[in-house]
């Protein structure tokens, strides 16, 4: 299933030679998400870069390669865990690269964008092909999107040894509004619909088969609808000197599974060279009709596990990611302004979990330190 026969280390660094092409900014960017306890670590490296062509058309081109290794909760509740089926599966070091190409064409009333992405690992292929467009009202003080897109990957399936198919067709439509010069708006409604292989090829479910504990495969319906709402307010208070960036999400799917997220940050400038940005994070979100993280009994093993149907149920599965829960995260950034054109950012955050449903252990969800550099080159 590789079809990335050269590494996207290769464009990173083409980057790198294509100044003279009318480039705008290029912007780099490495960050470690690492969890506690030996867990999972995802070192990711990050390159942006926007060229100028003619005719107002521009091109950018957004480069990541992320590598991951440790240790994931499987589905076994951590109480029954033993020497010879832990709660907790080694993941081998793996490599994901992707890259986002999108072509702009920018005019005085109207923008558009087409967009395609690849992302490339062992087990899941993704290719997503997207295409928005954008009207410019009141002196480019009201700006009304709208955007199809489609999702288009191959995943394997690991219980059975072969790679299906998965699809997620979406469509959006949002505006934003420039109120005053401190002050900006905007709302984005979007609506997705999955389907195909839907499960996790990792995550099992618990069944107690005469005192054994096995782990079989979960079955998530086959389909899947979401809607999702998304505000955000930004403000900048001149007698502070310091401005506000705020943001609501809302999501809810057909299977009962939805959650809101709260966010804010500030940034202060202290100096000609420095701002500090302090940032706030809350999630919370209800459990899936579907989700028990209880071990079954071995009626529900003979009964339903056997030939599991992902059209018609019934549906089930043990991954904590889908009951329900509360995260936090705090972090500071500090961006340093070392002349007109260049920018260093260095960042730290702290997120925290907890699950709510007070059945799943808590010991299944993760808590992690971020650490993230970024460099940015203007042009």
């Amino acid at each position: 299933m590789k079809v990335l026969s050269l590494s996207l280390w290769l464009l990173l660094l083409r980057l790198l030679e294509i100044s003279s092409w009318g480039q705008n900014y290029l912007r780099g960017k490495y960050r470690e998400w690492i969890e506690d306890n030996d867990r999972v670590e995802v070192r990711s490296w990050y390159a942006e870069t926007e060229v100028d062509l003619e005719k107002d058309w521009s091109f950018e081109f957004l480069g990541t390669i992320d590598a991951w290794s440790g240790a994931t909760p499987n589905g076994l509740p951590p109480s029954h865990s033993s020497s010879t089926l832990p709660w907790l599966s080694n993941v081998p070091e793996e490599i994901r690269k992707a890259g986002l190409f999108t072509l702009n064409k920018a005019t005085q009333d109207h923008d558009f964008s087409f967009e395609y992405g690849i992302s490339d690992e062992p087990d899941y292929l993704s290719r997503s092909y997207a295409v928005q467009y954008s009207y410019k009202l009141a002196a480019e003080t009201l700006i009304i999107t709208s955007g199809v897109s489609l999702q288009d990957d191959s995943v394997y399936d690991d219980p059975n040894g072969i790679w299906v198919d998965k699809k997620t067709p979406s469509i959006s439509a949002g505006l934003t509004r420039i109120l005053d010069k401190f002050t900006s708006i905007s709302i984005n409604l979007s609506y997705s619909w999955p389907s195909g292989f839907l499960n996790d090829s990792y995550k099992r479910t618990p069944v107690d088969l005469q005192g054994t504990i096995l782990l079989e495969p979960e079955n998530r319906p086959n389909k899947r609808k979401i809607f999702i709402f998304y505000s955000e307010l930004s403000r900048y208070l001149e007698s502070l000197k310091t401005g506000i960036h705020l943001n609501y999400r809302y999501f809810q799917d057909d299977h009962d599974l939805s959650g809101h997220t709260f966010e804010i940050e500030g940034s202060r400038r202290l100096g000609e060279k420095w701002m500090l940005s302090p940032r706030y994070r809350f999630y919370t979100q209800n459990e899936a009709s579907f989700y028990n993280a209880e071990i079954r009994k071995p009626e529900f093993f003979n009964t339903y596990m056997t030939f599991p149907n992902p059209s018609v149920g019934p549906f089930y599965s043990a991954d904590h990611r889908l009951s329900a829960f509360d995260s936090h995260t705090l972090g500071l950034k500090a961006s340093c302004f070392l002349n007109d054109s260049i920018h260093l950012d260095l960042s730290y955050d702290r997120y925290l979990t907890e699950g709510r449903d007070g059945i799943t252990d808590n010991r299944l969800y993760p808590e992690a330190n971020i650490f993230t550099v970024g460099l940015q080159w203007e042009y």
